[in-house]
């Protein structure tokens, strides 16, 4: 067995093979593995708080029970928001025929309120220590348990969320983060 591998590593020598792999190497295997790296999305960011807040919407002449998601900027930094949605909605998380859905990704956009109160802005900038709020309409309102679930290590490795996966870009100074959190 020895004899053949001194064999084969003496061929590869002899047809410059160590060097082939390593052009193969940076051609392929690092400008793919540098794509990848910047395509990765993370649970949250350090200082970006997340919220859920039990309250109600008016979807045409309807109320709906709803969840406030209250975004909180405590980074240092600026944070500007933007391609906030929900997706993959389980069954533990009903939402309501009215509620806007693109077809096309099969997620429900969220708009953040403006200073009056209206759900019509598709980003919004946060200074430090300020809060943006967003509003997702469900059909029942939602139980305690709710509000106190931590998704596991496992469930979000497995990318099985229990409810929905909430999804943002956040720029956090010059940083920019995909965010996928799955609840």
């Amino acid at each position: 067995m020895s004899e053949w591998i001194s064999t084969a590593w003496n061929w590869a020598r002899a047809n410059d093979i160590p060097n082939w792999v390593v052009v193969a190497f940076t051609a392929v295997l690092w400008p793919a593995a540098l794509f990848f790296w910047q395509q990765r999305k993370v649970q949250g960011v350090p200082g970006l708080e997340v919220h859920f807040v039990d309250c109600k919407i008016r979807i045409g002449e309807q109320q709906h029970a709803a969840i406030d998601i209250v975004f909180t900027n405590h980074t240092g930094s600026v944070v500007y928001i933007s391609g906030a949605r929900v997706r993959s909605c389980t069954k533990n998380f009903p939402v309501p025929v009215e509620a806007s859905r693109d077809v096309a990704q099969n997620s429900y956009h969220l708009k953040f309120t403006d200073s009056e109160g209206n759900y019509v802005m598709r980003e919004v900038t946060l200074q430090t220590s300020q809060s943006g709020k967003t509003c997702m309409p469900a059909s029942q309102p939602m139980q305690r348990e709710f509000f106190s679930h931590t998704a596991s290590y496992v469930s979000r490795v497995l990318r099985r969320p229990k409810y929905f996966v909430l999804e943002y870009t956040a720029m956090v100074g010059t940083a920019r983060y995909s965010i996928s959190t799955w609840y």
